[in-house]
């Protein structure tokens, strides 16, 4: 363990039964800036590509200018922001600065009024070029994108797309409301790799808290992150997800016969989160270590750093130990398994299966409210109830299965209750 980047691992559970069969084990592992660790954090240059159509009226305008003058205001002086803002037209609200004058940026921000269609594809054209003024390779570059409706164009937002992957910038899509088309934005996230994401921004007052999470996980503090985790003979790696800041299933190209080797671009203040789904052999009574991970990483300033942690576990004949586990690793696993069950069953009731799409859904229901997901646990059940009485996914209901369901920024350390 370093002082730069707090590394940690553990099972599920730490005594595990004698069997005459294979036993499954999860492995959590987590990331985090250590409490000596990096005080400074990448420089931003990021784009806030707006949209100010005529749907964006009202409170959504408004709570957008307030976001983006509190984002504003939380800028260093060595970071770079551009504000572009479209209806069918481009403007250019600011090109790309260093936020030396605060209030005169947020008077520019101020002048966002919301009137006409929507076009996004020049915008993001516009944002891009913004940030290539500053690219680097030790800043942290991000297109962000937030619109309320459906934009001419789709195909030509794509080949933006395509562009912005190509200069390595991650864009993030933030649709506000019910009316915009998720699979676009999900699309154009994903086509800039694995720091592309997007989110539900429910109702305007949503958009503050939001900008906050976006902000929060573009404060880079350590880079080029690469893991691997060494498997004991016998053992076997069965799924590889990505839990922190959101749940993603990386099995494919990670699991390598005994090793499981994976990269992580960069490391945000919030962290990341692994869980590795294990099939270990029969093991008589004793001591073992099943695994060893390594992380390795750079840190401004400091170079490569490596960090180990090796897992172990003990095989008893005590018939009480073998069922504690680890209420944490095991909240994890609930949260991974429920946003599965969500996703599997959008697939079920787009081949018409409602039977295996309402269980799903109500088993997604109940295990949400036991993880305290009040929200997401009533979005489940109010689905599971339309597909019953024959009506099909609703638009707000298959964003937040989505968008809002593989969210998990509120885990907190797993050393913690």
């Amino acid at each position: 363990m370093t002082d730069d980047v707090q590394f940690s691992g553990l099972f599920n559970k730490s005594y595990l039964p004698p069997l005459d069969q294979p036993q499954l084990l999860y492995a959590y592992f987590e990331a985090r800036p250590g409490v000596g660790g990096p005080s400074v954090r990448l420089p931003l240059n990021f784009s806030l590509v707006l949209d100010r159509s005529g749907s964006m009226s009202g409170p959504k305008i408004r709570q957008l200018r307030e976001a983006v003058r509190t984002m504003i205001g939380r800028l260093e002086p060595t970071d770079t922001v551009s504000v572009i803002a479209f209806n069918a037209h481009t403007d250019v609200l600011i090109p790309a600065t260093a936020p030396h004058n605060k209030p005169a940026l947020a008077e520019r921000v101020g002048k966002l009024e919301a009137g006409g269609g929507t076009t996004l594809a020049p915008a993001m054209r516009a944002g891009l070029a913004e940030i290539a003024k500053n690219l680097a390779p030790s800043v942290a570059s991000r297109l962000i994108v937030l619109t309320d409706g459906q934009t001419t164009g789709e195909a030509e937002c794509r080949e933006q797309a395509d562009r912005v992957a190509a200069a390595g910038v991650p864009l993030i899509a933030l649709g506000l409301g019910s009316d915009w088309n998720e699979d676009l934005l999900l699309d154009l996230a994903q086509r800039t790799g694995e720091l592309g994401d997007a989110y539900l921004i429910r109702q305007p007052d949503d958009v503050g808290p939001i900008f906050d999470q976006v902000f929060t996980q573009m404060k880079v503090v350590a880079q080029e992150l690469a893991f691997r985790l060494l498997l004991v003979q016998g053992v076997e790696a069965r799924r590889v997800w990505q839990v922190t800041p959101l749940i993603k299933d990386i099995t494919f190209g990670a699991v390598r016969g005994r090793t499981v080797v994976f990269g992580l671009p960069e490391l945000a203040e919030s962290g990341a989160g692994f869980l590795v789904e294990l099939l270990v052999p029969p093991r008589n009574p004793g001591n073992y270590r099943f695994a060893q991970a390594e992380l390795t990483y750079q840190v401004a300033g400091a170079g490569a750093q490596t960090a180990r942690v090796d897992l172990t576990a003990e095989v008893t004949t005590d018939p009480h130990l073998p069922r504690q586990v680890n209420g944490r690793v095991m909240n994890i696993v609930e949260k991974v398994t429920a946003f599965k069950l969500q996703t599997q069953a959008l697939d079920d009731a787009a081949r018409h299966d409602i039977a295996n799409a309402t269980r799903k859904l109500r088993a997604a229901h109940t295990m949400l409210l036991e993880q305290g997901e009040t929200e997401l646990a009533q979005n489940a059940l109010a689905e599971a109830q339309r597909l019953e009485s024959g009506q099909g996914v609703s638009s707000e209901g298959r964003k937040t299965i989505k968008l809002s369901s593989s969210k998990t920024v509120r885990l907190t350390r797993p050393d913690e209750p």
